[in-house]
């Protein structure tokens, strides 16, 4: 598990894979305290081509990463891992 300082401001990518392909379209992320659900989904920030999520502004503690693929006819969210900010 990646650890960050709460002072950290970071691009954090999350390669995502449709059918064993590598896609940013369609894609959102949730960003989510450890242990609850996604309810709010964001854009993803691209760095250098990478789609991802900004660490930054995190209180201490674990988070997990849901990404969340628009494709017709379903919507699957994945869990993408977890960091910790201490």
């Amino acid at each position: 598990m990646n650890t960050y300082q709460r002072e950290t401001i970071e691009h954090q990518p999350v390669t995502t894979t449709v059918n064993g392909t590598v896609t940013g379209a369609g894609v959102k992320y949730a960003v989510e305290p450890a242990g609850t659900r996604p309810t709010t989904w964001a854009d993803p920030v691209t760095v250098d081509g990478k789609p991802g999520v900004m660490i930054q502004g995190y209180p201490p503690g674990v988070y997990t990463v849901y990404v969340q693929v628009t494709a017709n006819p379903e919507t699957p969210v994945e869990n993408a891992g977890q960091f910790q900010v201490v």
